[in-house]
């Protein structure tokens, strides 16, 4: 007996009659016999397809709508000259974009909805005459951020959007169009105007910022001290770029993590970062997170690039203080101190609400206990035989290390322009050392706080 094949128009939805037609022939392959198997499996197949397609639309509507996804960076790529160069992005959505130029360092910000960006990592390597580099990531759960370092003055010029090939993607091209300085710089303080005049009108005060995982100031029923540990950069601050590549932010989050679980692991403290993924933070909300959640001790971890001093390396632990101990202190903190101007974040001037409100005794104390901890820890790694600074122990005007109430230290791993720093931190058994003196110093410091507040004595 011989079947006629049923014809599947794309979209159709099958009716009554098209499903007694099916379930028939159905009845009449099994009937058939293991002989004729072989010959109905392909229209078997289309019929298996086909129940599918009818099974739907017995689904609820709600049920068959597929849900909204977020949109996905999938490739980039960056072509031109120094006239004229082209940035293209393919995203598995259309986007609506902000773009608008900012000056020292001369930049294009380009601010779209959140995006889960797998651009492949050769992209970072991306430069024209015109452009120096092209960096990216998220601002916060809804926002994400594209800047584009300039290597001479330009402005965004035609935007366009269009179907790939596939069907399943679209580009994203945007004109970088050399302009002169005096129209860039025209544009920017255009661009600057407006945004200050929407945040006039905005309780945010820092553009981009992100809120902190938990506010809960006042009455705590877990009395473990919270260690509160800051991965620097993040988003479209990537921080300094080592040999290969290296991202800083991308090598201070996963040693963060490390850190966590081992802290976690012994029991003695709740432990909270300042950032979870690759989202940019702003430098005033991070110190900010410390205070409101009674932070006991505030850890920022970074991993520079002292351009100026090639030959410094080693684990350095720095303090905060008015004057930097040195020169290259001085140049790594006004580097940091950069960070939120470098994401394109407006700046806006560091909270000092505890200043009525906590005298210079506090501030000392704090200040006390963080070099406390840095001593700690620097006797703890010279013990164990750790490659430190030929300075490990040095002060500058970190703002992150502003919170006066929160013994703070910023520590760093190593520098990301010594070879042999590099070296050491893509090794996971020198990592694994590192993360292991942290944890105790952190214990012995604790225990140290402990002793002499049952005896009265300020530490020094």
């Amino acid at each position: 007996m011989r079947t006629r094949p049923i014809k599947l128009e794309r979209g159709a939805f099958p009716t009554g009659i098209d499903r007694l037609r099916l379930f028939s022939t159905l009845f009449v392959i099994l009937s058939n016999g293991w002989q004729c198997c072989l010959l109905q499996c392909c229209r078997f197949a289309q019929l298996c397809l086909f129940l599918v397609s009818a099974v739907v639309t017995i689904l609820p509507a709600t049920v068959a709508q597929p849900l909204a996804k977020q949109p996905v960076a999938l490739e980039a790529r960056l072509e031109g000259d120094r006239s004229l160069s082209v940035l293209t992005v393919t995203l598995t959505h259309k986007v609506d974009v902000e773009i608008y130029p900012m000056q020292s360092p001369d930049r294009l910000i380009i601010d779209l909805p959140a995006v889960n960006f797998q651009i492949p990592p050769a992209f970072k390597l991306a430069r024209t005459p015109l452009v120096k580099m092209v960096r990216y990531g998220l601002l916060g759960a809804d926002k994400a951020r594209i800047i584009i370092d300039l290597a001479a003055p330009a402005l965004a010029g035609r935007i366009t959007t269009q179907m790939v090939a596939s069907g399943f993607a679209r580009e994203l091209s945007i004109e970088i169009k050399s302009v002169e300085p005096s129209m860039f710089a025209k544009k920017s303080q255009e661009a600057e105007f407006t945004r200050r005049s929407t945040m006039l009108t905005n309780d945010n005060a820092v553009e981009g910022a992100v809120a902190p995982q938990t506010s809960v100031k006042g009455k705590i029923s877990d009395r473990r001290p919270l260690i509160m540990l800051d991965p620097g950069h993040g988003g479209p601050d990537t921080g300094a770029v080592g040999l290969n590549n290296i991202s800083e932010k991308d090598v201070v989050m996963a040693f963060a993590r490390d850190l966590r679980s081992l802290l976690e692991s012994r029991g003695q403290f709740r432990v909270m970062m300042t950032r979870e993924t690759d989202v940019f933070v702003p430098l005033d909300e991070r110190v900010r997170m410390s205070r409101l959640n009674n932070a006991s001790l505030f850890i920022s971890i970074h991993a520079d690039r002292l351009a100026t001093a090639t030959e410094v390396h080693g684990f350095t632990v720095y303090t905060g203080s008015e004057k930097a101990t040195d020169a290259e202190s001085a140049i790594l903190a006004d580097s940091e101190n950069r960070a939120d101007a470098m994401a394109g974040a407006d700046p806006v001037a560091a909270r000092e609400d505890i200043s009525d409100i906590l005298d210079d005794l506090v501030r000392r104390e704090t200040r006390s206990h963080s070099s406390l901890f840095a001593r700690t820890l620097l006797g703890r790694m010279e013990a164990t035989g750790q490659v430190m600074n030929k300075n490990p122990h040095r002060s500058a005007g970190f703002r992150v290390l502003r919170a006066p109430d929160v013994p703070s230290v910023l520590l760093e791993l190593g520098y990301l322009s010594s070879k042999t720093d590099i070296s050491k931190l893509s090794d996971a058994a020198f990592r694994e050392r590192m993360t292991l003196d942290i944890a105790d110093a952190v214990q012995r410091f604790f225990a140290s706080i402990q002793a002499q507040e049952s005896q009265g004595v300020l530490p020094h």
